[in-house]
């Protein structure tokens, strides 16, 4: 009997233990997401024996000779390096998490590494950063996270038709050495360097949720293109990465990369963006419901440049006053727009007035009455409410130069109501309209959406052909600006609008986005008339494209693309009514 209880009692640990795993593993996305959306931003550090000579991490390495910065390593001392004074640095600029290049595009670890002797340990440092950095996070409960290319441009054996199995296994151990010796990592900053994952995609997603439950991985395993990186989510990614910029608003998590300076390493004679700038690049993340990764590079003695550390505590020191109108909201309800942004959690909606030359702002009505209106500090201010628009008068004595929060607390919870967009600034009858399309890039920054919502910077792509087996491209040397990578995108496609009822157009304007050579070469423009489409012009060149047409009077329009090259984008589909 004691036999038999013992007996079970093991099968239901194991069990219990199997179950847990498994909802380890299964941990769904929007609960491994909530911390680092309400954290809104993170110290994005590039980092290395690059610092050395100020140049571009990676980028730098064949106009500088790959020899020579190959070599850098042999004499990258920083001697002040101190990792207990970047996670202080971090926590007082108001970021949240911390991302470090634990392996960039060049192929140096900054981690004690079995798998390769190009790394910290072979310096005359000979200290593993990254086990330091995660001990002095970890201590401080900053959530650490690290930055990683699954390419290598010293290793020969990378995309090399017969050794890529090999670097890949390589490459696994490398993810898995990350991923085990320090502790919890937060997230996995995976990166597209212009050719396909030399690693099948599905094997270091896999391994790393298997290493860590509850990490978040971004978009960049399965990208063929830099479009794909900045607006695709795929199987095997959690959020989307535009790079440089703020795309708008989106419902697809997503995270803007970029400096506080002008290059990812550190650089001579580099200086920090204004503190206005830096903090609005901030609340247009939040805004768009995204985040910021905010870069700074630290020089060859391991020490972040002063004016930058300088500017990061400013922004620190904004945002302190500001916090609950920052981390822990979603973006909107109000959609951002040239003089402001909006964020709101629970009842509360807080507008951040962008433009401190104006104190009042005009907004489209919401379907929720205001209860009571503040500033941040309790002042009580105007606000005026009807079916067609609610207005906000700010006290002039009040504006502050960065930007301006009012806390408008509603009668319900906000996450009930849906996105509401700008006024329209160009009057187009197609602004904000459903559209469709028959394939796109992304689910964000070039989707359907985003040639319809008054901001050129913004473009619909058209995607991936279905046809093809994606797994077939991974580890071949192929670029993305190549005929090969090309061809795998659709060879012809649709954008369509539909307006919600039947209107007179009598005017078309179309803009067409160019990168590197791209060039629609054919296209036209068309309206549904009963179950039938119908042409209303054609062209074989677009750019800034606009044409006035014998009026029709329709509900759905449509831009079909018959021609092109590249990967243009149209960033604005835009119908008016006759004689407008």
């Amino acid at each position: 009997m004691k036999k038999l209880f013992f007996v079970l009692l093991l099968l239901c640990a194991f069990f219990n233990g199997f179950s847990q795993k498994e909802k380890s593993a299964g941990i769904p996305q929007a609960e491994r997401l909530k911390w680092w959306q309400d954290a809104k931003m993170g110290l994005f550090i590039h980092w290395g024996p690059v610092s050395l000579i100020g140049k571009e991490i990676s980028w730098s390495r064949k106009d500088y000779g790959a020899a020579k910065y190959d070599a850098l390593y042999k004499r990258f001392n920083p001697k002040k390096f101190d990792a207990k004074e970047w996670v202080a640095l971090a926590k007082a600029s108001g970021m949240k998490y911390m991302v470090l290049t634990a392996k960039h595009h060049d192929g140096f670890c900054l981690f004690e590494t079995k798998t390769t002797d190009y790394n910290i340990m072979n310096t005359p440092f000979g200290r593993d950063v990254c086990k330091e950095l995660a001990e002095a996070a970890h201590e401080a409960n900053m959530p650490i996270c690290w930055y990683f290319s699954v390419a290598d441009w010293k290793d020969p054996d990378c995309r090399d038709p017969k050794m890529n199995p090999v670097f890949a296994e390589r490459v696994l151990k490398q993810v898995g050495e990350l991923l085990t010796n320090y502790g919890k990592i937060g997230l996995l900053w995976i990166d597209f360097e212009g050719w396909p994952s030399p690693v099948e995609p599905k094997k270091v997603y896999d391994l790393a949720r298997k290493l860590q439950p509850e990490i978040i991985i971004n978009n960049r395993l399965e990208p063929f293109t830099p479009d794909e990186s900045h607006g695709f989510v795929g199987n095997y990614a959690d959020y989307a990465t535009p790079e440089g910029f703020v795309a708008g608003y989106g419902k697809t998590a997503w995270e803007t990369c970029t400096n506080m300076g002008h290059q990812w390493a550190w650089k001579f004679g580099d200086h920090p963006r204004s503190l206005k700038e830096s903090v609005h690049t901030l609340l247009r993340c939040v805004g768009g419901n995204g985040n910021l990764l905010f870069n700074i590079g630290p020089d060859s003695t391991g020490v972040f440049p002063a004016d930058f550390a300088a500017r990061a505590r400013e922004m620190g020191s904004w945002i302190k006053k500001n916090e609950p109108a920052i981390y822990n909201t979603k973006g909107g309800i109000y959609t951002p727009a040239a003089d402001y942004v909006s964020s709101f959690k629970g009842d509360k909606l807080y507008i951040h007035l962008l433009n401190a030359a104006k104190n009042e702002l005009t907004l489209p009505a919401i379907a929720a009455k205001v209860k009571r209106a503040t500033l941040m500090d309790g002042t009580k201010i105007n606000v005026t409410q009807s079916g067609k628009d609610l207005k906000i008068s700010f006290p002039e004595n009040k504006i502050d130069s960065i930007a301006t929060i009012a806390v408008l607390t509603m009668d319900k919870p906000l996450s009930a109501l849906s996105p509401i967009a700008p006024f329209s600034t160009t009057n187009s009858l197609a602004y904000n309209k459903k559209a469709t399309a028959s394939s796109s890039v992304g689910q964000f920054y070039h989707d359907p959406a985003a040639a319809f919502d008054d901001n050129p910077k913004t473009c619909w792509k058209i995607g991936r052909r279905k046809d093809i087996d994606v797994h077939q491209i991974y580890g071949k040397n192929i670029h993305y600006l190549s005929d090969e990578i090309m061809s795998l995108y659709q060879p012809t496609g649709w954008l369509e609008v539909d307006l919600g009822k039947p209107q007179p157009v009598g005017r078309i304007k179309l803009g067409e986005s160019k990168y590197s050579e791209s060039e629609i070469k054919k296209f036209k423009v068309q309206y549904l008339a009963g179950n039938s489409w119908k042409d209303l012009a054609a062209d074989t060149k677009m750019g800034d494209w606009q044409k006035d047409i014998t009026p029709v009077t329709a509900q759905k329009f449509r831009l079909v693309i018959d021609q092109y090259h590249g990967y243009f984008g149209v960033n604005e589909f835009e119908l008016f009514p006759p004689g407008n």
